[in-house]
């Protein structure tokens, strides 16, 4: 049940990450003039992360299944339940990055301006040429050792649900050859959820599953990626009908 403090809370919660943002979004652009090292980038999505979660009282819990090497790059396969998702796993992955992000949020202010400063690029999926070629300079910064995050679903599901994966994360992941790391957001959408206009406090929590190698697998091993990602995320999201966790 919705209540009128969980709204109150979501008009605070949209105030201080838009003072964060301006924040951290001048921050970065004037440190990336400087330095073009993915560590800088890295530093400011820490502290946007921490600053917005902190500020909404929700804290970070972030789980490893096993410590995560830092010395290769990665493909990161996030779940995407709420806008939230995205200072929170910048916070959360311990390893410099950049994402693969939808061109829409270039028009965002002083968020777009700060990942156009960064390692990361915008993908457009209504021109499929020019997200063959953002994919291709993905690939690349891949190749040059920064690890790149992307969303699978494509969307946010404002639930626990998982929806269907499109292809380009694992097919970047197999051009490039390194390993793919499923990220899986539990709870966010039950903190805040800018669908339904709520927030609240609380604990949100991470699982950072192991690396999967793919070293010597081809674009016919995509359905079995996407397969083993999907299985992993599914093991650490709750039943939504037990609100258990499943059992792989």
């Amino acid at each position: 049940m919705i209540t009128l403090l969980q709204r109150i809370f979501f008009v605070w919660a949209m105030l201080w990450t838009s003072l964060v943002m301006v924040v951290c979004g001048v921050g970065t652009v004037v440190t990336m003039w400087f330095t073009s090292n993915p560590r800088a980038f890295n530093f400011w999505s820490t502290v946007w992360g921490v600053g917005i979660t902190t500020g909404m009282g929700i804290r970070i819990r972030t789980r490893f299944s096993s410590p995560l090497p830092t010395d290769q790059p990665y493909v990161f396969a996030i779940n995407h339940q709420v806008a939230l998702d995205i200072p929170a796993v910048g916070s959360a992955i311990p390893v410099p990055f950049g994402w693969v992000a939808k061109a829409e949020l270039q028009r965002v202010p002083f968020l777009g301006a700060s990942i156009r400063s960064s390692p990361s690029v915008f993908i457009d999926r209504s021109h499929p040429k020019r997200s063959i070629e953002t994919m291709k300079v993905a690939g690349e910064r891949i190749r040059n050792g920064v690890s790149i995050a992307i969303f699978p679903e494509g969307s946010r599901s404002h639930s626990s649900e998982l929806g269907e994966f499109k292809r380009g994360a694992f097919l970047l992941a197999i051009e490039a050859q390194v390993p793919v790391v499923p990220v899986t957001i539990i709870n966010a959408h039950t903190l805040f959820n800018e669908k339904a206009r709520t927030a609240r406090p609380g604990i949100m929590r991470i699982e950072v599953g192991d690396p999967i190698d793919i070293q010597g697998w081809t674009r016919s091993d995509i359905p079995k990626l996407m397969e083993c990602v999907r299985d992993v995320m599914q093991s650490h999201l709750p039943d939504s009908g037990t609100g258990q966790k499943r059992v792989p």
